[in-house]
């Protein structure tokens, strides 16, 4: 999978939800929201953020795709939710998402993620299956190998992260990748906040062994950008065993859906389009 959303880590800081975030967040399931959800909207997209950060990674997309509404999802443990402890399971992940998002289920909807937040969709979706639904018509998951084959992610220069990686080794790539990036390194205190959410990511999906592919048929489209230094397209290929596969390619880098280029957003409109079978467990 790609790398951490190094871009990002100032959003980790109690209380902060990104620069420009409309932060609405009631008791219940809104929690997981940084958004008042419309009740107008055709259909919605609830997006997973990378390893590591928050629902801040979304604050350059739009909040609608035409009638499509976009709803980031803040994750526990992060940004204004920092207080409250982060998922070290996908089941533990999966299964309060499902509880908290399912009011807001009540339209089309569809999941998108890149990395780290691509693995989170899929397992939030196969709680949904367990359940009986409501399912995803769509599921986009950029720059993530198939659920089978692990979930790895980082691009440290000693390899991906594990449980194993140090403080020291996270912290040495964390400013590394500011530095590679042309950004200010954030403070050490700022960093080991990064670390702590990354470590609990790391155990969600490093320990997520999900059942076979295709017990779980979902509408999927994979994602692969031209310029991505850790996942090449055909390293997406064996998405094909989990159901109706669309495979898409393009142009950017590891970094460029954070700032939700036009193809990206089309790619999302063709998936949810206004007629559409739905689709059961």
């Amino acid at each position: 999978m790609s790398g951490v959303d190094f871009g990002e880590l100032g959003g980790l800081a109690p209380g902060r939800c990104g620069a420009g975030a409309d932060v609405s967040i009631r008791e219940g399931g809104r929690q997981w929201l940084v958004r008042d959800i419309d009740p107008d909207a055709r259909a919605r997209v609830f997006c997973f953020p990378v390893a590591g950060v928050g629902a801040s990674a979304y604050r350059g997309w739009p909040t609608r795709i035409g009638d499509i509404e976009i709803c980031p999802v803040q994750l526990p443990g992060r940004e204004n939710r920092f207080r409250t402890p982060a998922h070290t399971s996908m089941d533990m992940f999966a299964k309060d998402a499902a509880d908290a998002l399912h009011p807001y289920l009540d339209k089309p909807f569809g999941f998108f993620g890149h990395c780290f937040g691509a693995r989170l969709s899929y397992g939030l979706s196969v709680e949904l299956a367990a359940r009986g639904g409501p399912m995803p018509q769509q599921i986009f998951v950029s720059s993530c190998l198939a659920p089978h084959r692990g979930g790895y992610f980082g691009g440290g220069r000693s390899g991906p992260f594990t449980p194993e990686t140090t403080d020291e080794e996270y912290m040495e790539e964390l400013r590394y990748g500011c530095e590679q990036r042309g950004e200010p390194t954030p403070p050490d205190e700022l960093l080991a906040l990064s670390i702590q959410v990354l470590r609990a990511d790391i155990a969600l999906t490093c320990g997520y062994q999900p059942s076979g592919a295709g017990s779980t048929p979902l509408n999927v489209t994979t994602i692969s950008w031209t310029g991505d230094t850790h996942m090449r397209p055909e390293e997406m290929d064996e998405w094909s065993d989990y159901g109706n596969v669309r495979q898409i390619l393009l142009t950017g880098n590891d970094f460029t859906h954070r700032s939700a280029p036009a193809d990206l957003l089309q790619a999302i409109a063709d998936g949810l389009p206004e007629r559409i079978g739905v689709l059961t467990p």
